[in-house]
C-alpha cells in the first residue's frame, strides 16, 4: 500500500503539489483526475523518485521510499509513464525489461522471467507478436507492450499515466477490465484518466486535483454528488441508471 502524508512535490525548484494526503490500497482501482497541469503526473514521478518530493512523507508498505533501493522499490511499484522513447528491440525483449529488478549479476534472464513476460503479453493479447520489432507497431500496440512490461514487473502497486492513450474504444474497455482483474487479485491500481464517464463507471475511488491541491476525494457516487467535477472541468455531468449499473455523460 502507498500512503502520501502532507506531501509537497514539484520539479526544477517549483512546487506543483501542495499538502497531498492519499492512500492507494490493495484490491482497489483509484483514479486521479483533474485539468492538465494540475500535478497528476508529478505525483506519480514523486512516488517512483523520478522527481524528489519536497516535504511530507511517501510510504510504501509503511516504509519511507527513501529507505528502499531502486531495485526494491521497483519490486513494489510499477510505473507506466505517459510518454517514452520506443527502442529498436523485439516485443518480448521490451517486456522483459520489467524483470530487471529481479536479476542478479550478470543480468541473465531465468526461465521464470521469460514465463512471466509471456504471461503478461498474453494478458494484453500480444502473444502472437513477441518477435515483432516494437518500432513497427502502431501507437496502440506499443501502448499495450508497455503495459505488459509494467505487468511483468509483478509489483503490488501499478501506476498508469493515461493508459488509454492511443487505444481505440474496444481496447480502452478491455484495459479497464484488465484493471478490474488486477484489483481482484489484490493489486493496487492507480490510473490517471481524462475520460470522466469511464472513470466514474469503473473505479472504486477518485481523487480530484486542481492547481496542485486535492479538491475532493471519494467513491464515484460521492464525487458525482459533490458537484466538484462540474466546478473543476466546466462541464455538466448527468447519470443514467441501467440494468448494467450507473452510467455517466458529460456535456458542455
Amino acid at each position: 500500500m502507498i500512503e502520501l502524508i502532507n506531501m509537497n512535490a514539484g520539479y526544477d525548484g517549483k512546487e506543483i503539489l501542495h499538502d497531498i494526503n492519499m492512500r492507494f490500497e490493495p484490491g482497489k482501482i483509484t483514479a486521479l483526475i483533474g485539468p492538465n497541469g494540475c500535478g497528476k503526473s508529478t505525483l506519480f514521478k514523486a512516488i517512483v523518485r523520478i522527481n524528489p518530493h519536497v516535504s511530507g512523507r511517501i510510504l510504501v508498505d509503511g516504509k519511507e521510499i527513501t529507505e528502499y533501493s531502486s531495485k526494491e522499490l521497483a519490486k513494489r511499484v510499477a510505473y507506466l509513464p505517459q510518454s517514452r522513447k520506443v527502442p529498436d528491440i523485439s516485443v518480448l525483449s521490451m517486456v522483459l525489461h520489467g524483470r530487471f529488478a529481479y536479476l542478479s549479476y550478470p543480468r541473465q534472464y531465468r526461465k521464470e522471467d521469460i514465463e512471466i513476460a509471456r504471461k503478461a503479453l498474453a494478458w494484453v493479447g500480444l502473444s502472437h507478436l513477441e518477435e515483432e520489432n516494437v518500432n513497427r507497431l502502431s501507437g496502440g500496440m506499443q501502448q499495450k507492450v508497455y503495459l505488459a512490461m509494467a505487468l511483468a514487473q509483478d509489483a503490488e502497486t501499478i501506476l498508469m499515466d493515461e493508459p488509454t492513450t492511443y487505444l481505440d474504444i474496444s481496447h480502452q474497455l478491455r484495459l479497464m477490465e484488465l484493471a478490474k482483474k488486477l484489483a481482484s487479485e489484490g493489486k493496487a491500481v492507480v490510473m490517471i484518466l481524462h475520460d470522466l464517464p469511464q472513470a466514474l463507471r469503473t473505479v472504486d475511488w477518485v481523487e480530484v486535483l486542481s492547481e496542485g491541491h486535492v479538491i475532493v476525494a471519494g467513491t464515484p457516487s460521492v464525487i458525482y454528488e459533490s458537484g466538484k467535477l462540474e466546478e473543476v472541468f466546466g462541464v455538466k455531468i448527468q447519470h443514467m441508471d441501467t440494468e448494467t449499473g450507473r452510467h455517466y455523460v458529460c456535456e458542455l
